[in-house]
């Protein structure tokens, strides 16, 4: 499982809860089959961005991506500061 993934899919389950939709509905809206909300919401997605992004747009959320890097020289000496 990647990280995250699980909860992406909790915030998708209650997206599409608040929308009072079942997974069959939210499948039907997305152009997706019911199988694939189930894995994305159980954080058990392994298909394609195409899929998770058409459940995305349907429940009115969006995918973003951000820049993970190590951390600067100065955020590891605070961490170890006595002070």
């Amino acid at each position: 499982m990647l990280p995250g993934l699980k909860d992406v899919g909790l915030k998708c389950r209650e997206k599409r809860k608040a929308k009072g939709w079942t997974q069959s509905a939210a499948a039907s809206r997305a152009g997706i089959h019911r199988t694939v909300i189930s894995e994305i919401e159980n954080g058990a997605y392994t298909g394609s961005l195409k899929s998770l992004a058409l459940y995305l747009t349907a429940i009115e959320l969006v995918l973003t991506v951000q820049t993970v890097g190590l951390p600067q020289l100065d955020e590891l000496e605070a961490l170890f500061d006595d002070d």
